[in-house]
């Protein structure tokens, strides 16, 4: 039932002209693409995928998709990891494992912290995946959605980050645990929803034939164009009058 990796999209990591230099609109923070930080991103969610591959090649209950990327009127959106289920959990990851310490802060901004002690404000997480999950059920529309006994289902939709064991995560805002989860806590998490049963589960869930169409539906409606990561993997990097720590030289990034 495991829908793999889908085919890689072509790549261009540009950083020309990529540095936006300080100003007093930037209030003296400024933008880079570190390409280096950016392909170890990539391969670490490449590395979670092939670990949740391994978890659910044999089942039959699971559809998983990585990776999908899907532009349409109702809007773009990105998903590290979409495990969809027999009784029509839609369960959508984002992947945070670059081997950093990502922060929440108090003011609700996300930075990450590298191992040169380099402090970057990175977009949130929490933010990508709201808008993902609302543009996923504009989606679903355009899904031949399953019948049971005359009953069109609904899918149900659940949203989490995700942090593996080469990450650390703070949380000094003190709230919003409920979105981050590790692997093995997300994998306790899916199971919990897949073994409710009411009354009429039967009705909920479908046969395997059923949920490997609705896989292939979404994995149809990937539109695996060229990317240009200078787009979404890019970091401000934080003054250290603001951090207490001495940035490194503009000449490393």
């Amino acid at each position: 039932m495991l829908i793999k990796r889908l085919q890689p999209v072509q790549t261009h990591l540009d950083y020309a002209e990529s540095r936006v230099t300080s100003s007093a609109k930037s209030n003296g923070k400024y933008r880079f693409l570190d390409k280096a930080k950016t392909q170890k991103a990539m391969d670490a969610i490449a590395v979670t995928a092939d670990d949740f591959n391994m978890i659910f090649e044999d089942r039959q209950d699971i559809a998983l998709i990585h990776d999908l990327r899907i532009s349409m009127p109702e809007g773009k959106l990105h998903i590290d990891h979409l495990f969809v289920t027999n009784n029509f959990h839609v369960f959508i990851v984002e992947s945070r494992t670059a081997e950093s310490t990502i922060t929440l802060n108090s003011n609700q901004s996300f930075t990450s912290t590298d191992e040169h002690a380099e402090v970057c404000a990175i977009p949130s997480p929490i933010e990508q995946l709201k808008r993902n999950r609302v543009t996923l059920k504009r989606m679903f529309r355009y899904l031949e959605l399953p019948v049971r006994f005359g009953r069109e289902l609904i899918p149900t939709f659940h949203h989490f980050v995700l942090f593996d064991s080469q990450a650390v995560f703070l949380n000094r805002l003190g709230k919003g645990d409920e979105y981050f989860l590790s692997p093995q806590q997300l994998l306790t998490v899916i199971d919990q929803h897949m073994q409710k049963k009411s009354l009429f589960s039967f009705l909920e869930r479908m046969p395997g034939p059923t949920l490997n169409r609705i896989a292939r539906q979404l994995v149809k409606m990937h539109m695996p164009k060229e990317i240009r990561f200078s787009d979404k993997f890019r970091h401000v990097v934080i003054p250290a009058s603001d951090t207490g720590l001495s940035p490194r030289p503009a000449s490393s990034v």
